[in-house]
């Protein structure tokens, strides 16, 4: 795909309004402007915890979709069956939502997607992204009907970069509130150190089960797969410390 000098022109003035902006709906703003003309008109910066999450909400950086969408999607638990976010987490190449073969999705899979065109976004596109020691993330743009030209793909996947760049940027500059209790953090934190479920058990007169209950709400908490990547995003918010 060959990149022109007046796309490397779009791209270069857009990063620059992106270097400018100081809040997450200004992202949004920036990256729609640019973006209308291919008929993205919704956009969603964030990171993508494990299916299970409670609450998958608190990793996204921007939001940009629909309020009444957004309303929906939280109330009927769609994050669990989304089936972008489970292609988000196992690849790192751009994709449209109609490269995925229905004929593969669940059923449940299949009711997110038809959903999303009632809400009016038909069409859409992801851009994954992932970093070492942290979740994978994603910008997604949607519309109604779309018109991105084979030549215009890279203008989006290269905004959407800069895009969650600016986002991450951002979001380390505001303090993260404390997804865990006091408890859940000591046992992580004696967890980190080297101490199986029994021995925080004595440490704390509790019984082992009760350890791993605390260990699995914390995963559920901060979005993670297992212990070691709870303990890793943990000390990355400063909930512990070694």
């Amino acid at each position: 795909m060959k990149t022109t000098s007046r796309q490397v022109l779009h791209i270069f003035d857009a990063a620059q309004q992106l270097d400018r902006v100081s809040s997450p709906d200004a992202i949004i703003g920036e990256l729609c402007a640019c973006t209308a003309r291919y008929g993205l008109t919704a956009c969603l910066i964030t990171r993508l915890p494990v299916p299970q999450a409670m609450n998958w909400q608190d990793n996204i950086l921007a939001n940009g979709w629909p309020a009444e969408w957004y309303a929906h999607y939280n109330a009927h638990q769609l994050y669990r069956d989304d089936p972008c976010a489970q292609r988000c987490r196992s690849t790192a190449s751009p994709f449209f939502w109609n490269e995925l073969d229905r004929r593969l999705l669940s059923q449940p899979e299949k009711m997110v997607m038809d959903a999303a065109t009632d809400f009016g976004l038909r069409e859409g596109i992801c851009v994954p992204f992932f970093a070492p020691f942290s979740l994978p993330g994603v910008v997604t743009f949607a519309g109604e009907f779309l018109d991105v030209p084979p030549d215009a793909r890279l203008v989006v996947h290269a905004l959407a970069a800069h895009a969650f760049r600016t986002a991450l940027r951002l979001t380390s500059q505001t303090d993260h509130p404390r997804a865990l209790s006091q408890r859940e953090g000591e046992i992580l934190q004696w967890t980190a150190a080297g101490k199986t479920a029994w021995e925080v058990s004595a440490i704390f007169g509790i019984s082992p089960l009760t350890v791993r209950t605390h260990l699995r709400n914390s995963r559920q908490k901060l979005g993670t797969a297992n212990t070691p990547h709870a303990i890793v995003e943990a000390l990355r918010r400063d909930e512990i410390q070694l």
